[in-house]
């Protein structure tokens, strides 16, 4: 990805389009996966097949995702990690307000 400019631009449209793109395509698979696992929090490596559907390639409930990527090569990540930190805060603010 460093070395690939064209890689970090598919990347970064990828993860711009996400919500209403892979996101709401794929969103009853997701939800039925999040249903059947029953975890607060998991990590998804999945990709799209040619003929659209959804491919899970794995699925870890220790999985890391972080923002130390240099912001001068991957200036689109910062914000996409944002939203995910502020949406794993909420589920933590949620879950100690029911305890």
């Amino acid at each position: 990805m460093e070395l690939s400019a064209s890689k970090r631009d598919e990347e970064a449209a990828a993860m711009a389009g996400f919500d209403a793109g892979f996101g709401a395509r794929h969103r009853a698979a997701l939800e039925a996966i999040a249903h059947r696992l029953g975890l607060d929090y998991v990590v998804l490596d999945a990709a799209e097949t040619r003929d659209g559907r959804l491919l899970l390639f794995e699925a870890d409930s220790r999985g890391w995702i972080h923002a130390t990527d240099p912001v001068d090569l991957f200036p689109y990540k910062p914000a996409v990690m944002q939203k995910a930190f502020d949406a794993f805060r909420a589920m933590l603010e949620r879950h100690a307000q029911h305890r």
